[in-house]
């Protein structure tokens, strides 16, 4: 995740925000809620995102594909 440098606004990658998005939502507000309070670097919040997609049961995850059913 980047700063600019004269704010606080944080710019998370795109590709990390769709997966991010795509997360339940429950644990999409809880892992936005954490990086607005915390610096996180992309390959964490990479790792982050892909140890939460992993833990969902696999009906979650086939739902929640695009085209998925």
């Amino acid at each position: 995740m980047l700063f600019k440098a004269d704010s606080d606004v944080r710019v998370i990658d795109p590709s990390l925000f769709t997966k991010l998005m795509r997360l339940p939502d429950a644990t999409r507000g809880d892992l936005l809620e954490f990086l607005g309070a915390t610096p996180v670097a992309d390959v964490h919040l990479a790792e982050m995102i892909e140890k939460l997609t992993l833990r969902r049961p696999e009906t979650e995850r086939r739902a929640a594909r695009p085209g998925a059913n």
